[in-house]
């Protein structure tokens, strides 16, 4: 088989592997997930991972298709290598892993792994031998002004998305970075409250010990007088453990006030979430950060927990 098609014939073919693509990572992670998923990065049903890699793969299976064993590690190879530069690109770009590998064995960086590395090697087995014939067939046999209109349609379709994820992406990232800001500053508030509370309690217990010290003092000056000693020693005692809790709770007081300031902002922010930056997290489940991952997380959590209520 040779793969001798046109500029616009290749566009095309890009496109239906993009939503062929789309449909087999759906089903799946629908599964998984147990509800539908749109999946992938796109609002619309494509996936240009697949659309690209597909063309690779069609590439590299044109010299080698009488030759299965090197077709195999050479699909593998070349569709490992483009999946790890994807995503290293669109971390660096979106600070979001939109895929994520880290629980699979024989991965790197969670951005590849074995178990993808050997699907890509046998789809491109499968590809040339029995997915593509269909494709091609349909490619072939459409007159030109009709292929031109389709591409045309389609690719405004696809910009235009693109247009739009990219800059949900970029939003998402920026909130992303936000959010963060105001995790630490919580952590830090909680450090805070956490030093307040030790500090007053080191206080209270030198104060302790000081009134001990003057308690035994004046019982050892004047023992004649020591029911009015005592009287006295007990009163300044409990003025100053007085002073003492209040300082700290009028401390704590104010921390956690800030605490909730920060929550609010959090929950503020998280609800002003659009429609698409939700669609996005929903359809990339093991989406991770490696800089954002507990905001992130959190937002997930948070969406998933709406969505079910």
């Amino acid at each position: 088989m040779l793969y001798d098609y046109s500029a616009a014939q290749w566009l095309l073919i890009f496109y239906l592997y993009c939503f062929l693509g789309w449909c087999f990572e759906s089903t799946v992670v629908s599964v998984q997930q147990r509800r539908f998923v749109n999946r992938g990065f796109l609002r619309g049903p494509m996936l240009p991972i697949y659309g690209f890699g597909a063309t690779i793969l069609l590439h590299v299976s044109l010299p080698l298709y009488d030759r299965p064993v090197e077709l195999f590690f050479a699909s593998m190879l070349a569709a490992t290598v483009f999946e790890y530069v994807v995503g290293v690109v669109m971390e660096k770009l979106f600070k979001v892993k939109y895929w994520d590998y880290s629980t699979h064995r024989f991965q790197f960086q969670g951005r590849i792994c074995l178990q993808s590395s050997l699907c890509w090697g046998f789809l491109g087995l499968i590809l040339a031998r029995a997915i593509h014939p269909p494709v091609e067939a349909i490619v072939v046999v459409l007159p030109f002004g009709l292929l031109i209109a389709v591409d045309v349609l389609l690719s405004v379709m696809f910009v235009s998305d693109v247009t739009v994820s990219v800059r949900t992406a970029l939003d998402l990232a920026r909130m992303l970075e936000e959010l963060d800001k105001l995790r630490e500053q919580s952590v830090e508030l909680r450090r805070q409250l956490s030093e307040t509370a030790l500090v007053q309690l080191t206080r209270l217990s030198y104060r302790v010990d000081e009134a001990r010290g003057e308690w035994s003092e004046k019982m050892d000056d004047a023992r004649e007088q020591l029911s009015e000693r005592m009287g006295g020693a007990r009163e300044q005692f409990s003025e100053r453990v007085d002073g003492a809790r209040e300082q700290f709770a009028d401390a704590k007081e104010q921390i956690l006030a800030r605490l909730d300031e920060l929550q609010n902002r959090f929950d503020e922010q998280a609800a002003n979430l659009g429609r698409i930056r939700k669609s996005m997290l929903r359809g990339n489940p093991t989406a991770r950060s490696a800089r954002y991952d507990a905001v992130l997380q959190r937002l997930k959590k948070r969406i998933d927990t709406r969505r079910r209520g």
